[in-house]
């Protein structure tokens, strides 16, 4: 087996790089474009897949100190449990947002009347006197 000297000279490798977009047909762009876009997203959503995974592990890593850390941890998976396809029923949905809300309201720090700890101060309740005259 010999080695053409001449004929590989004739055909020299350049630099210059072929796009292989601008040779194809409209049809063939369009679909080369939809499979790059799927790509992304399989990317960007193995992506997201993993965040929430690392969220999880640390949110659910220890038990709930006080009542707004358990809040936080119910509202989470309320939140995760109405975007999956799971939870279509719009009556549900109007439910889940209505604890939301009562959630969002009652870990508000100037609304709380107790110490930090979340626990809530109890006020002794008030003792009716008897009318006068009455026995007691």
């Amino acid at each position: 087996m010999t080695f053409d000297i001449e004929r590989s000279s004739r055909n020299p490798m350049t630099d210059r790089s072929i796009e292989l977009d601008e040779r194809r047909g409209m049809a063939a762009q369009k679909a080369t474009d939809l499979r790059r876009k799927d790509a992304e997203v399989e990317a960007q959503h193995a992506s997201l897949a993993a965040r929430q995974q690392e969220l999880e592990t640390h949110l659910f890593a220890a038990a709930a100190a006080t009542w707004p850390e358990a809040a936080a941890k119910a509202r989470y998976l309320l939140e995760r449990f109405t975007a999956s396809l799971a939870c279509e029923d719009p009556r549900l949905q109007s439910l889940v947002s209505a604890v939301l809300a009562d959630f969002a309201h009652l870990s508000d720090p100037a609304r709380r009347e107790g110490p930090a700890d979340g626990t809530a101060a109890r006020k002794p309740a008030a003792r009716k006197r008897p009318p006068r005259g009455s026995p007691g």
